[in-house]
């Protein structure tokens, strides 16, 4: 077999030492030399595996404590060597230095450290430089060398041995030379993420774990979904557990985060119901329906009457778990995804009939991710934070004021409203059991005048027994003209919100007084592009 290689030696310096004892037992049952250093050495010396010490190749104790083990030409010089190169042999021979076939490293958990809220000391302390040197090292000679490069592939390695009784070709030890220069990478994307507080001009993102999608946008594109190596949270529809289904597109994957997050942010904007559910039904990444209740199945209700039109094929989220009266009801329903916390085995009974269905588990999103929001232009990356975790003040600007009980139902409009396309105008309603909906939208618009007119007004006239003069009308920006307050008021709505900032707000606040509308300033825009 061409490029086929016995391993004969073996260098191993990992953090995770768990399923290691398999691998190291077997690497003696191959009549294989292990070298080894600190922590690692006392693993395999306590398995009863014969050993050698790194620090007896290399005539050095482990020094500085512990920062300096493995860095000795004796131990890079094994890894380096070309083993065709006959200078190479040569030094090899001259200065006493033994080739390595085989280097497995586990590298410090530097991720795991930061996330735990550790001291910067221990933080910096957990950046690996004698692991990622090796990784490089062995990765660089790949056509001598085979290198493991995380705990990950422990058992690939333990299934190589088997199954090549020792033994590598070259297309094994390329592929994990690939996959070791991508998790030097992560790692080093994750130290520079540590240290660029201020962003100045730089960013490094780190993409693992390649999903091919059913297609893109539309059928004749491909489509590929990433994870994210370094995100900041691990509540993430990244995580989410795909439960059943055909697989997913790429405007599945865009509707079913538009989904969570709109339902999660809905759910923390509420504070007046001492037991909460929310549910957000969402068509091209846009709300046609969202509610907060005290019932799963008066969410959903609410949420489906916003516009049932819309909500055929839709994607469905609920932040609890649902249960099998929910299942039930979809059943002469047509959606695409339902997303929740958690499904009991009676639900996934019912659901599983309809094949087709993804049901994806998930956690309710945290209030505050701190995650970028990455978008790409032709030659280049957008980057911006994601729009989260702001207080909204909210200041009355007309003669009538909002009471306390519209403050309330507002917090929840302008988070309706936030999850629409600009120009984006919203309605909600408050019921008397003190949930919430919403009522009207209007989205995609090139002026919220026409979103005003003939998207919001139309879709909240559809629902019966619901009075406009009680609702609040939200907007996702500022009002350039008085038109729309005019509009509003043709309408009969009341209550009136928007960021404030345009030159003509003077002109719009003295509509509003000239009405008897009521308005308040919130001083944020949520733009949705």
């Amino acid at each position: 077999m061409a490029g086929f290689k016995k391993i004969t030696s073996a260098l191993i310096s990992v953090y995770h030492k768990e399923k290691l004892d398999r691998i190291v037992k077997k690497l003696e049952n191959l009549g294989v030399d292990i070298y080894s250093t600190g922590g690692t050495y006392n693993f395999i010396n306590d398995l009863g595996v014969n050993v050698k010490a790194v620090e007896s190749l290399t005539g050095y104790p482990s020094i500085l404590g512990g920062r300096v083990k493995t860095l000795h030409p004796k131990v890079f010089g094994g890894i380096l060597a070309r083993r065709e190169n006959k200078g190479d042999l040569g030094q090899l021979s001259e200065y006493g230095i033994p080739a390595i076939d085989l280097v497995i490293v586990d590298l410090y958990p530097f991720e795991e450290t930061v996330a735990s809220g550790a001291g910067e000391q221990d933080i910096i302390e957990k950046i690996d430089i004698g692991g990622i040197a090796l990784i490089r090292a062995a990765a660089k000679n790949y056509k001598d060398v085979l290198i493991v490069s995380s705990m990950g592939q422990y058992s690939r390695l333990l299934d190589l041995l088997e199954e090549k009784d020792g033994g590598a070709s070259i297309e094994d030890r390329k592929k994990f030379a690939g996959e070791a220069f991508a998790e030097s990478s992560n790692y080093d994307t994750a130290i520079f993420n540590y240290f660029n507080i201020n962003g100045e001009g730089k960013a490094r993102i780190s993409l693992n774990e390649g999903q091919e999608l059913r297609y893109g946008e539309n059928p004749h594109q491909g489509a590929t979904f990433y994870k994210f190596n370094n995100s900041p949270s691990n509540v993430t529809l990244a995580n989410a557990k795909v439960l059943q289904g055909k697989a997913l597109s790429y405007n599945n994957m865009l509707d079913a985060d538009a989904a969570w997050k709109s339902a999660s942010d809905a759910y923390h904007s509420v504070s007046h119901l001492k037991t909460k559910v929310a549910v957000s039904v969402i068509k091209h990444l846009n709300p046609c329906g969202l509610a907060v209740t005290n019932n799963i199945l008066r969410s959903l209700e609410l949420a489906w009457a916003g516009d049932p039109i819309s909500a055929f094929g839709s994607i469905v989220c609920f932040t609890e778990p649902v249960g099998k009266e929910i299942a039930e009801w979809f059943a002469k329903k047509f959606i695409e995804i339902i997303i929740a916390p958690d499904f009991t085995a009676d639900a996934l009974e019912v659901l599983g009939k309809k094949k087709n269905l993804r049901l994806l588990s998930i956690p309710v999103k945290e209030e505050v991710t701190r995650e970028k929001l990455f978008r790409s232009v032709s030659g280049g990356m957008l980057v911006q934070d994601e729009d989260e975790g702001l207080e909204t003040e909210f200041r009355n600007v007309t003669k009538i004021k909002f009471g306390e009980n519209k403050l309330n139902l507002t917090k929840f409009g302008v988070v309706a409203c936030k999850h629409l396309k600009s120009n984006a105008i919203a309605l909600v309603t408050e019921n008397e059991d003190g949930s919430f909906w919403l009522t009207g939208a209007g989205m995609g618009q090139p002026n919220r005048l026409d979103s005003l007119r003939y998207l919001t007004i139309p879709r909240f006239n559809m629902k019966e027994g619901v009075k406009i003069e009680d609702s609040v009308l939200i907007s996702d920006a500022f009002f350039p003209f008085r038109d729309s307050i005019e509009a509003a008021n043709e309408y009969g709505v009341k209550y009136i919100v928007e960021p404030g900032g345009s030159i003509r707000d003077n002109e719009v606040i003295e509509a509003c007084d000239e009405f008897g509308i009521a308005m308040v300033f919130t001083g944020i825009r949520h733009f949705k592009h």
